[in-house]
């Protein structure tokens, strides 16, 4: 009995290898992806990276734990540079948009979502985070770049640098219709 039980181990460790080694190695069909964008938070690498010099197909290609070294470059370049925001407001919008993904704190026991509520502390809402449908995360991420959310949240100081043309796309969220069940979308109008 030992040595049938032994026998049977000794092909069953071979049967095992010769199904692990099917599974990943070298087989025909195996498909290789390539990630051509990343887009966890509309309009950060949008505004942040210049298509001319790469910089945007970089961080759509990039992987979000390279973000607090090159999204944050691109960050500070634009922010102190071209929009001229203070050192202090620039700090805190690279602390709050990278890594550019979507937080959820799930031992907080909110029951909505709130965008950038991880980030913040809990300022805009709570601290959550996520982001919920009928959320205008357009707007939100544009009055952080451009406007004073970031003052009137405590995290900075006022620079008196906002541009208020740039903090909206005008587009409201009104007469679109969400459902609490699947797809969440309500008809179309």
């Amino acid at each position: 009995m030992k040595r049938t039980l032994t026998g049977f181990c000794a092909m069953t460790g071979v049967l095992g290898i010769a199904v692990l080694t099917g599974c990943g190695g070298g087989g025909g069909d195996q498909k290789i992806y390539t990630q051509v964008d990343r887009l966890a938070r509309p309009a950060v690498n949008e505004v942040f990276a210049t298509v001319l010099n790469g910089r945007h197909k970089a961080n759509d290609e990039d992987s979000p734990t390279d973000d607090n070294g090159s999204l944050a470059n691109d960050i500070q370049s634009f922010m102190t540079g071209t929009a001229g925001r203070s050192q202090a407001i620039t700090d805190v919008v690279k602390a709050v948009l990278s890594p550019d993904v979507i937080i959820a704190d799930l031992k907080d026991n909110s029951t909505t979502a709130a965008y950038l509520g991880v980030e913040t502390g809990g300022a805009t809402g709570n601290k959550f985070g996520g982001r919920a449908l009928g959320d205008d995360i357009i707007d939100t991420s544009l009055g952080v770049i451009f406007g004073g959310t970031i003052p009137a949240l405590g995290l900075a100081p006022d620079d008196g640098k906002e541009i208020a043309t740039l903090t909206s796309d005008n587009v409201d969220a009104s007469g679109k219709h969400f459902t609490a069940t699947f797809p969440y979308l309500g008809s179309p109008q």
